[in-house]
């Protein structure tokens, strides 16, 4: 059964990689090229997520990576592209995966911050957002290098993995691993991507619910086009808040696998897999629902300009 799980497995993920890196580039060439004037400034988040989501993607890719948590050990098995270089740059691609994954989730809500701020002030300044992005992405670079610098001895990952887990065949796997989650490196990884992952899920969610209260406040009188854009917003916040089940989701299988409550090589396989929803729903989310990408989307699909036009500045700049 298992040679059949790892072969669906490499298949999934490479699936995934070649699906998500085509709306990635899609997104960051028309948000480059063809954001109009109004939205270049939130452009810069559209285009950060873009091509981190491709991060993570190509080191998705060349890892592959099957998680076995036990205790206080963290054990990786890597399938992919990786293996021919060895266990150390495997692992390397693992820090730098992961924080591509933590970073994403805090430019989703940052996205969402930005949305609710217009609605209550004047647009920042693109200098303000890029500081804004920077200051987002110190927890993330932090945990990268901390990683990075933290290197176990592959013969020793193995032999405790082998301790741990007599019934696996390990022959001919490359294997790398934390030999003890209570350090530094391993321990700021797993707050970062389980501990904080939820607060942040419920901020976007209440983000997302304030946002939706201004939207649909009665004392607006609205067009019936304005109405249609604010529509259109409420489907893509709608999509755009669930992402971030998906991180929880993998979490939910870290958790199982960890306090044995279903230690199976399915669930194993599941937790990074999980994660590759993101990176694909997150640019699809904007290319689907916000009009200015739509429309070019549309173009290129039919050959013609979409007919629809834009007359509010405000539910532009909020539907990216």
């Amino acid at each position: 059964m298992l040679p059949y799980l790892e072969l669906i497995f490499k298949i999934i993920h490479t699936v995934c990689f070649l699906i998500g890196c085509f709306f990635n580039v899609s997104l960051c060439y028309v948000a480059i090229f063809h954001s109009p004037s109004i939205i270049k400034t939130y452009s810069v988040i559209v285009i950060n997520v873009a091509l981190t989501n491709l991060g993570a993607l190509v080191c998705d890719f060349l890892l592959q990576q099957r998680m076995i948590p036990s205790g206080f050990n963290l054990f990786y098995i890597s399938y992919g592209p990786c293996v021919k270089a060895g266990p150390e740059f495997c692992f390397d691609i693992y820090g730098i995966m992961l924080h591509f994954y933590s970073y994403s989730l805090w430019l989703l809500i940052l996205a969402f911050a930005y949305r609710y701020y217009v609605m209550l002030r004047d647009e920042p300044s693109r200098w303000a957002l890029q500081l804004t992005i920077f200051l987002v992405y110190i927890p993330s670079f932090i945990m990268m290098t901390a990683l990075t610098l933290d290197h176990a001895d592959p013969s020793i990952v193995r032999k405790m993995l082998k301790s741990r887990f007599p019934e696996y065949n390990l022959s001919g796997l490359v294997i790398t691993g934390s030999v003890d989650t209570t350090q530094f490196a391993a321990m700021f990884a797993i707050i970062h991507m389980t501990v904080l992952s939820t607060p942040i899920t419920i901020g976007i969610w209440i983000l997302r619910k304030m946002i939706m209260q201004k939207l649909t406040y009665k004392g607006i009188d609205l067009t019936s086009k304005t109405k249609n854009l604010h529509a259109q917003l409420l489907k893509a916040l709608t999509l755009q808040a669930t992402i971030p089940v998906f991180y929880l989701l993998g979490v939910i299988f870290y958790f199982i696998g960890q306090f044995g409550i279903w230690s199976l090589p399915i669930i194993e396989f599941s937790i990074f897999t999980s994660f590759l929803i993101v990176p694909i729903l997150t640019p699809l989310s904007s290319l689907v629902y916000v009009s200015p990408y739509k429309r070019f989307v549309l173009k290129k699909v039919n050959g013609k300009d979409s007919k629809s036009k834009i007359h509010t500045s405000s539910v532009i700049t909020l539907g990216v």
